[in-house]
């Protein structure tokens, strides 16, 4: 019998509070760069002399001004080109504007507090496809809400599915062929809407979808901003007549500017003042976008916006709270990824057998033995401990690289010419007695030089006292393992030596690689 005395779901707790967003001269201008001799046409003697010539800066948006209401939907349109996307992107926090600021309640924002306050919803949906959307939903919900049982999350979830008009889809997996493109959009909507965001951000949230999904799409977000009192903001292209029922108010760009913000009925007047009659084939928006070149730039009233002291120090004790709501520790989050990590292998049973047979066919075959290397467990157990701690050391240092790397296609070349060189001047081709003096610093940089001597080590101590070259007349001998090893300036008592220097070489770079990611971090966050 169901208990009738368990507390409600906590998470997301009701909403208390709306949001009004509201944007104030906003300019974002792109740095352009010119060579001056090919781009200026300048004499050859000017490259004698610094280039001092300044050119204008490209303005993509120019002077935005408008205000978003809670409860309400503004849709940013224009043609394409017009700045919706960088607008969005700044709404969003991602990008910070060259002037201008925008005002949260009559405060400016904080970005670290707007981007928990907001959420953004990108263009193209992201999700992992051997989940079903009921396990996507739950996944995101403990990470969430690390405190909620699981009757609770389960009941924030259902009651979101149902909100989505997904519930019957509860089950079907986010790859399927049954979803139709809407209902994989409404799936990444929905995954905003999670932590009960006060303002939604969406870019072209019905880009690729027919005129039915894209209704259905906006109807649902409709029915969010009304039942939750949210305030959401979309950039949309040009949408027809039955989607902009759902749309209160409009933000009208051309070339980044603003052309008009009101509502689609204003925007009918606002044609005919200029002189421009709406034809009865066409709406008010279709043809304002026929003839965007000609209408004038709608000219914003301007306010003084308050300091940004007074808002972060009056948002403080709600920024904490809302940290402490959506704290997830460590060991709950690596529980919950390693759980969703094995579902996922185990769904792809041809995969997870392939691997499994491959590990276990690799693992029992004993190659170590089988080409003639020392055939004692304490050695055998040393080569393993060596190569595993090689394998950890190159994985922090490619970690580290991949967090300096602006690109993949650098972080990859960074990668092969680094590895090149520590392979060149380990020791392996060519001996350090033989290196040029001004290249031997490389080799004990080079990180496989601790390794090889490490596994010299290992071999040649197990035969110290064994033969290689003998006098062909007194057939005595010429060279043991004890004088490869002493010809290297080698000897057993460097065996743990080198070891620690591998591990030390993977302790530093990961320590480089967090620095790394912490300041980038910090930078964002700004």
């Amino acid at each position: 019998m169901e208990d009738h005395h368990d507390p409600p779901p906590s998470p997301p707790p009701p909403p208390t509070k709306t949001y009004k967003l509201t944007a104030t001269s906003i300019s974002y201008s792109k740095p352009t760069s010119i060579n001056c001799t090919s781009s200026l046409g300048l004499p050859p003697t000017f490259l004698l002399k610094p280039c001092t010539t300044t050119l204008p800066p490209t303005y993509i948006l120019q002077d935005i001004s408008f205000t978003a209401y809670p409860s309400q939907i503004l849709a940013i349109m224009g043609p394409s080109g017009a700045g919706k996307s960088t607008l969005l992107d700044i709404l969003a926090a991602r990008t910070s504007p060259t002037t201008g600021s925008l005002v949260l309640n009559s405060h400016p924002i904080c970005p670290s507090y707007y981007r928990k306050l907001s959420a953004y919803v990108p263009q193209h949906d992201a999700y992992l496809p051997f989940l079903t959307i009921s396990e996507t939903f739950t996944f995101t919900a403990r990470l969430l809400f690390p405190t909620a049982s699981r009757k609770q999350v389960s009941a924030v979830v259902s009651d979101l599915l149902a909100e989505l008009r997904l519930g019957h889809l509860s089950n079907s997996w986010c790859a399927s062929n049954g979803l139709s493109g809407g209902e994989r959009r409404r799936v990444s909507i929905g995954l905003s809407l999670l932590h009960d965001p006060g303002i939604l951000l969406l870019d072209e949230p019905t880009s690729g979808l027919d005129s039915g999904s894209a209704f259905n799409v906006l109807q649902t977000l409709k029915s969010i901003a009304e039942s939750r009192h949210r305030t959401v903001v979309l950039s949309i292209h040009q949408p027809s007549f039955k989607i902009l029922s759902t749309i209160h108010k409009i933000l009208l760009l051309s070339k980044g500017k603003v052309i008009h913000h009101g509502s689609v009925s204003s925007l009918e007047n606002h044609l005919e003042f200029h002189g421009f009659t709406v034809p009865p084939q066409l709406n008010a928006l279709e043809h304002a976008m026929e003839v965007l070149n000609q209408l004038p730039e709608s000219k914003p009233i301007r306010k003084n916006p308050p300091s940004d002291h007074d808002h972060c120090s009056s948002n403080h004790a709600v920024e904490k709270t809302r940290k402490m709501r959506y704290k997830s520790s460590r060991v709950h989050e690596i529980l919950t990824l390693s759980r969703r990590f094995w579902k996922i292998i185990y769904r792809t049973k041809q995969l997870l057998l392939t691997n499994t047979l491959e590990a276990l066919i690799v693992g029992f075959v004993l190659v170590y033995f089988l080409v003639g290397l020392c055939a004692t467990w304490l050695s055998f157990g040393y080569f393993v401990l060596v190569i595993w701690v090689i394998v950890l050391m190159a994985n922090s240092f490619v970690l580290f690289l991949s967090s300096v790397a602006p690109t993949y296609i650098a972080g990859t070349s960074l990668v092969t010419v680094l590895l090149a060189g520590f392979f060149l001047f380990s020791g392996y081709f060519i001996g350090r007695e033989s290196m040029p003096k001004y290249w031997v610093f490389m080799h004990y940089l080079s990180m496989y030089k601790y390794a090889l001597d490490a596994l010299l080590i290992n071999e040649y101590s197990c035969l110290a006292t064994k033969c290689f070259v003998r006098y062909e007349e007194s057939k005595s001998c010429m060279v043991t393992g004890h004088d490869v090893l002493e010809k290297r300036g080698l000897h057993e008592g460097q065996r743990w030596n080198n070891v620690y220097v591998l591990v030390g070489f993977s302790v530093f770079y990961r320590v480089l690689c967090l620095l790394v990611l912490i300041k980038r971090v910090a930078r964002t966050k700004r």
